[in-house]
């Protein structure tokens, strides 16, 4: 899932808040371990809930090494939604993106001020990601393509590194079956739900921060791999703390975080050992899926690697 400007800006002020203590986090982890837990049922079923992330680099290849003595004990792999399955279905994506086309005869720059207009493409012009080609595409689409092309041309990680899609190649390496926990259109009616209004300030934010953007994301990618739980689901409170977002941390964690916990339950009611792989942030805090298996009556066990 892509992170909206909460994420962004509470990672900001985060940066700010931690001083010095950032440039320690942001030396890299000499031995990446992300969380990890077990969960067991009254009657000995088991899962395992792994939390990933959407940006790499090479490290997560060894992340991967590790994660897979786990999974290849596993009868099924669950994400978030098969990405490579979509990305191989053209006919699904070009479905998907129709809701994100303009069809009253306006384009992009009517919904834009002149100047964001003019750095968003900008910036998706050195991104390689063709303006030209998206001036009928709306703002929830160009909220997306902006986060993506500062990733691009502003960061070290990259989405070819991203855990979720390193796991889904390594089953289909493998022949592990593969669970969809949400899908594809799901996330992509969820993405285009919000107003006009949330999706220029996301973009604006964005664009204001760029010169620190590599900072916010390697920070919360190092601090992913060093599997500091504590440090790891404080960052997702501060998210959860800036108040103009409050409709969207309920629709992208809350109300997900509870499907998500349903959905590992009638997993480990099956029978089947599942690695369940998901957003690590829909782990973290009182309203994640560690918690509220826990509450449900679930053993979870942190495990080391």
């Amino acid at each position: 899932m892509k992170r909206f400007i909460a994420c962004l800006l509470a990672a900001v002020m985060l940066l700010g808040a931690l001083g010095c203590e950032v440039v320690e986090l942001m030396k890299p982890a000499k031995d990446p371990q992300p969380l990890m837990w077990k969960v067991t049922d009254p009657d000995g079923y088991t899962l395992y809930l792994f939390g990933t992330i959407h940006v790499g680099d090479k490290r997560s290849e060894d992340v991967l090494s590790h994660a897979a003595k786990v999974l290849d004990q596993c009868d099924a792999l669950a994400v978030e939604f098969d990405l490579v399955a979509y990305q191989k279905d053209g006919g699904e994506m070009m479905q998907m993106l129709t809701q994100y086309v303009l069809t009253d005869g306006t384009t992009i720059e009517d919904y834009m001020p002149a100047e964001t207009y003019q750095q968003a493409r900008a910036l998706l012009e050195d991104a390689g990601l063709m303006p030209d080609m998206m001036k009928n595409y709306n703002l929830a689409m160009w909220a997306q393509l902006v986060e993506s092309a500062a990733i691009l041309t502003h960061c070290n990680v990259d989405s070819d590194h991203a855990m979720d899609l390193l796991l889904l190649n390594y089953a289909y390496e493998k022949q592990i079956p593969i669970l969809e926990v949400e899908s594809a259109a799901f996330q992509a009616n969820l993405l285009g739900s919000f107003d006009d209004e949330t999706y220029l300030e996301q973009i604006e934010a964005t664009l204001q921060v760029l010169d620190v953007y590599d900072a916010v994301i390697e920070y919360e990618y190092e601090l992913w791999l060093s599997g500091d739980r504590d440090q790891f689901w404080s960052m997702i409170a501060q998210q959860s703390l800036v108040e103009e977002t409050g409709d969207f941390n309920d629709s992208l964690y809350h109300q997900r975080n509870a499907s998500m916990a349903k959905k590992a339950m009638e997993y480990i009611d099956s029978g089947k050992t599942v690695f369940f792989a998901v957003g690590a942030g829909h782990m973290a805090n009182e309203t994640g899926i560690v918690q509220l298996l826990i509450d449900a009556g679930y053993t979870v066990e942190q495990i080391d690697y």
